[in-house]
């Protein structure tokens, strides 16, 4: 129910719009700790870097804070690769 979905593979992640298919960020993720996670990237709309530290809270949730502060949550759907 997000407004964009984001694909992770292989140390690499995009996210896509879901109104309109566009791709709107795109960058790296990395393990840095014990169920903590960094992602940065570049934001496409906005033509900005982006940065995230996220915290696995279950296998199916990562729980982040963006380098601005604000917060958000990755939730994994089943069925989805």
């Amino acid at each position: 129910d997000g407004v964009a979905t984001s694909r992770v593979y292989g140390g690499r992640f995009e996210t896509i719009a879901n109104d309109t298919g566009n791709t709107i960020s795109e960058g790296s993720y990395g393990q840095r700790g014990e169920n903590v996670y960094e992602i940065t990237g570049q934001s496409l709309l906005r033509q900005a870097p982006i940065s995230f530290n996220c915290m696995m809270i279950s296998a199916t949730q990562l729980n982040c804070t963006a380098a601005a502060g604000n917060q958000f949550s990755l939730i994994r759907r089943q069925g989805m690769s």
